[in-house]
């Protein structure tokens, strides 16, 4: 700790010095204390007494024993005693990252699942499938230290702890590799230098890499996930050098725990128990060509489901089920003597949590019963069989998924956030386990009907392609990663595998599962499969890097293990001729140890959300725009979860009952809804919850009794269902069901008024019977249901007043506060529902309070090019064109700030596109045009599925008549199929709107 401190001490001197050049003081302050630590390793190796390598002869029973060199190595690794120094260096590395974690963490909450998570955890509730209940719980425990006010911010801190964690166990697992490079020699100083240098580069890398950074300071599962799959890796090879002993077989027990255990948290956590398994199962008689022969098999199974799934063979699945089920008969027919057979029966019925929670829960008692028949015969027929490990492993699977016991228990209390009810019954709780609630076929089943193009998943694709995330982890894209970082992972793993095969293929292995694999198995849309007749295959709607954390982590230890293979490959170059020199150049190579500064200082600003309060302001201005006691309805997680939080956590406009439009299409959430929250609806529970029923071609759900649709004066069943040429959703009949409930006719029949006033997030649909978009006057943020809405369906003044006085705006203007396309997109709507006050302003000739309210927008909302754009309109019918040209050279300033600070953002990208080519329009200036032409080409090929991309440029292009271009966006705007419901773009190719169910 003193050391510590006298390192981030020293640190701010270049800190100081880098502030008044205009540099950042927080890198600089980083660096500095990094640099310090460089030459901590040394310090402390130099106070250590060098220990004798001296191979002895181990005695056992007053007899000497010839073991070979590698069960000698292990022997010694065994009595080897407390390296302070590693635990010294360990403890560093968590603090570097822990601070600056704490430096870069959340003071709030974020978008997506963060608010949702938070809310839970507060009030202890249940989330989405499959539950996350001891991320809940402990979320729980943080929410109680008082060790900052506010409760978001308080348990963000789990990520940062928990990732703290994760680098720390990346330093010791590092460190543990390397150790193997040495054999026997792996006690001498400058080796044990060498795996330090290594560790702490490892670690770093790990700590620093974007996404797990991102999800370090924010109130996400993957954090506390990664820390325990590292700590389980780590301890797999501590087995591996105790296998064979009591303590061995104890932290095989410690693993199975935490690796179900982990289950609670995030399914990810379980990838790595297979790999410990393979070190489980063996005995200390395998040989190389054991775990070669177990590690092709892992490969060959991942090739199996690429090929299957690459000739789109119907029913995929049963092919792979049954080849791998034939290979592993041969595997296990080649290692039968080298297997314990009471760890592989206790370990498959683990593993079937792979398949899910219900072939776990069948399984499990069934092999827990064969082991003690099989334990009962060993004993009469005097055969070998562990029956009492094989049992305590499936015990201990057990006690770790016992956690999940909380879901059902919390449920039945009936918090206010209580997804899917699962304690219902047990088989709802199962399939809540199971995330049955997002499609009842299986993940297995599903990986073999491909949702996008491989090249796209694996290759350069937004919002999924597996390489788009890889090469930004560490570095810039391109050359600069491939050389060093990806050429120092390759090499570390190369170097393992060749050192000591044991421990390099199988790690080897896990990072193929966890990329190669998970990019299969997750099987994530490109939108080029978009189906009409399922709504399935649509592009994922944002980026899903944070399922590849694990390979990201794991490449970053690969990166730590390169290095230390560099040191060492110089160290052997030099040490025959000139161990002098040798020794010196090892000391010079450290400097590689600086190498994780890159991804320090290419990512702290992305990873950096200690000033974004956005999406808090953002929630709170929905809230704040309903009238008491209203009914709101929101579309999508991120105008609900920041409100669920607002409303949980920070006790704000509890009296706002909002109703979710995806989770209404479900039976337990009208159900919530009706009796929970008091939301009008008519029906019974009877109407409303579903049940299992047969049918022809097998088992359905509906409720067991119909209800009367008001709306469309027909009897039918909770359940979508076709009506006319369009499928009904639940959600639709729900709606026009609340809002029927919710009418007071006047006496004369002539009129209506609502018993509470209703609001949407976004326009209601269109479809609905009863009109109830050409009711929807827009509010501020929000479209309320009026019976007399104006007939231009706004509410101008009362929008004026809540953009001018009410609304929250910190932080949007702040071109330094980090936000994404995902982000930015969220609240458009903030600039679009202004813009729609701002032309009934100038409609009704209001033009002080129009210019009011875009001189308002611009200044808390500066990103939003069209508010530019018609003011400027208005100046140039004054005549003014020294304002025109003023505020387009602003917004040309400004879109450039802001896409500076955030490269990734196509809307920045496209944004300022339009502002050149309205700039070179103005001026008359060619090369201002063709610049913004450019800068829309950019952003649209970085997305060609955004129609706000596509648009931009098409009506550029329109504007300047270069109509081949305009063919070739559309051509591929066309290729994601869900566009071709677009009637511009129909219009363009001269085609036909689609049919299917999912249709226009």
């Amino acid at each position: 700790m003193v050391i510590l401190l006298i390192a981030i001490l020293i640190g701010l001197i270049p800190a100081v010095i880098a502030q008044n050049k205009g540099y950042s003081f927080v890198g600089f302050w980083i660096y500095g204390t990094l640099l310090f630590i460089i030459a901590l390793p040394h310090v402390l190796i130099m106070k250590s007494n060098p220990k004798s390598t001296k191979k002895t002869d181990i005695i056992s029973g007053g007899k000497k024993f010839k073991h070979s060199a590698e069960i000698l190595e292990t022997e010694t690794m065994q009595n080897e005693k407390f390296d302070k120094t590693n635990a010294i260096l360990a403890g560093v590395v968590f603090l570097i990252s822990f601070i600056v974690y704490a430096i870069t963490v959340q003071r709030s909450f974020s978008f997506w699942d963060c608010g949702e998570f938070i809310a839970c955890a507060y009030i202890l509730g249940i989330p989405h499938p499959p539950g996350t209940p001891l991320f809940v719980l402990l979320g729980r425990v943080f929410s109680l230290i008082p060790f900052v006010d506010d409760i978001s911010y308080r348990i963000n801190y789990i990520s940062v702890i928990s990732s703290a964690f994760t680098a720390m166990f990346s330093y010791l697992l590092t460190v543990k590799m390397v150790g193997y490079f040495f054999g026997e020699d792996r006690n001498k100083n400058i080796n044990k230098f060498i795996a330090y240098i290594g560790g702490i580069a490892g670690a770093l890398f790990v700590a620093f890499s974007r996404t797990n950074w991102a999800n370090s300071v924010e109130a996400e599962v993957y954090g506390l996930g990664l820390a325990l799959s590292v700590a389980i890796i780590w301890l797999t090879i501590k087995y591996y050098e105790l296998r064979g002993t009591a303590q061995g077989t104890r932290i095989m027990f410690i693993v199975v725990f935490l690796a179900t255990l982990g289950i609670s948290i995030h399914m990810t956590v379980f990838l790595v128990l297979p790999i410990s398994a393979i070190f489980f199962l063996l005995n200390r008689n395998t040989e190389k060509k054991d775990w070669l022969a177990i590690c092709i098999f892992g490969i060959t199974e991942l090739l199996l489901i690429l090929g299957i799934s690459a000739l789109d063979i119907p029913r995929g699945h049963v092919p792979f089920m049954l080849l791998s089920v034939l290979l592993l008969i041969g595997l296990f027919y080649y290692l039968r003597n080298k297997i314990n057979w009471a760890v592989l029966i206790g370990l498959t019925a683990v593993g079937a949590l792979l398949q899910s929670f219900s072939s776990y829960f069948l399984l499990a008692p069934i092999l827990a019963g064969i082991i003690i028949i099989l334990g009962i015969l060993s004993k009469k027929y005097k055969f070998r069989f562990q029956w009492k490990i094989g049992l305590t492993i499936i015990i201990i699977s057990a006690i770790g998924l016992s956690v999940h016991a909380f879901i059902p228990i919390r449920s039945e209390l009936n918090p206010r956030i209580d997804e899917n009810n699962p304690s219902r019954d047990w088989q709802t709780f199962v399939d809540y386990l199971d995330r049955k609630q997002y499609g009842q076929m299986s993940m297995i089943e599903r990986m073999f009907k491909r949702r996008g193009l491989l090249s796209n998943q694996f290759g350069r694709h937004p919002h999924m392609g597996f390489w788009s995330y890889f090469e930004e982890q560490y570095s810039n894209t391109g050359v600069t990663f491939i050389f060093p970082f990806f050429a120092l992972g390759l090499l570390g793993m190369i170097v393992a595998i060749r050192k000591r095969l044991e421990i390099g293929l199988p790690f080897f292995t896990l990072f193929l599962i966890t990329s190669m694999g998970l990019v299969l198995y997750m099987n994530f849309a490109d939108g080029t499969q978009y189906s009409f007749n399922t709504g399935d295959a649509y592009l994922e709607v944002r980026n899903r890097d944070y399922f590849f954390t694990p390979a990201f982590v794991f490449f970053g230890i690969a990166m730590g293990l390169g290095i230390s293979a560099l040191m060492q490959i110089i160290k052997e170059k030099f040490d025959a001729s000139n161990p002098s020199l040798s020794k010196s150049l090892v000391y010079l190579s450290s400097i590689m140890v600086l190498l994780p500064g890159f991804a320090l200082g290419n990512n702290y600003h992305a990873c950096d959300r200690s000033q974004n309060y956005i999406p808090y302001n953002y929630a709170a201005n929905i809230l704040d725009t309903c009238e008491p006691n209203a009914i709101l309805f929101t579309s999508g997680d991120n105008d609900t979860f920041p409100v669920w939080c607002l409303q949980e956590v920070y006790n704000y406009r509890k009296d706002v009952r909002v109703v979710n439009l995806s989770l209404l299409n479900t039976d337990w959430y009208v159900e919530q809804m009706k009796n929970r929250y008091d939301v009008p609806i008519s029906l019974t529970e009877e109407q409303i919850l579903w049940h299992n029923f047969e049918t022809s071609q097998g088992i359905g759900k509906r409720p067991s009794k119909p209800f009367f649709d008001k709306a469309r004066k027909r009897q039918t069943y909770l359940v979508p269902s076709r009506f006319g040429d369009r499928l009904v959703k639940v959600q639709d009949m729900m709606v026009d069901e609340i809002f029927i409930e919710s009418l007071i006719k006047n006496d004369s029949g002539d009129g209506w008024t609502l018993k509470q006033p209703i609001y949407f997030s976004s326009a209601p649909y269109a479809e609905s019977p009863l009109k109830l978009r050409d009711r929807a006057n827009a509010v501020g943020l929000l479209y309320k249901i009026e019976p007399n809405p104006n007939p231009r369906l706004i509410d101008v003044n009362t929008g004026y007043d809540m953009y001018m006085n009410k609304y929250k705006f910190d932080g949007y203007e702040n071109s330094e506060v980090y936000r994404d396309e995902n982000a930015t997109g969220v609240f458009l709507g903030v600039g679009i529902n202004a813009i729609r006050i701002y032309n009934e302003l100038i409609n009704s000739g209001d033009d002080e309070r129009a210019t009011k309210l875009a001189e308002k927008i611009i200044s808390v909302y500066p990103e939003y090019w069209q508010m530019y754009m018609l003011l400027a309109d208005e100046y140039s019918k004054k005549g003014d064109t020294t304002k025109v040209r003023e505020l387009f050279t602003s917004l040309v300033d400004t879109l450039d700030a802001f896409l500076a600070s955030n490269e990734e953002n196509i809307f920045y990208r496209q944004d300022l596109g339009l502002a050149y080519v309205e700039l070179g329009r103005l001026d008359n200036d060619n090369t201002l045009t063709e610049k913004g032409v450019k800068y829309l080409w950019d952003a649209f090929a970085a997305n060609p599925n955004s129609n706000y991309a596509f648009r931009k440029l098409y009506s550029s292009l329109v504007e300047l008549g270069r109509y081949s271009e305009i063919q070739q966006a559309a051509k591929m705007y066309a290729e994601y199929k869900i566009n071709l419901k677009d009637p511009i773009l129909q219009q363009m190719l001269g085609s036909s709107p689609p049919s299917g169910m999912y249709a226009p």
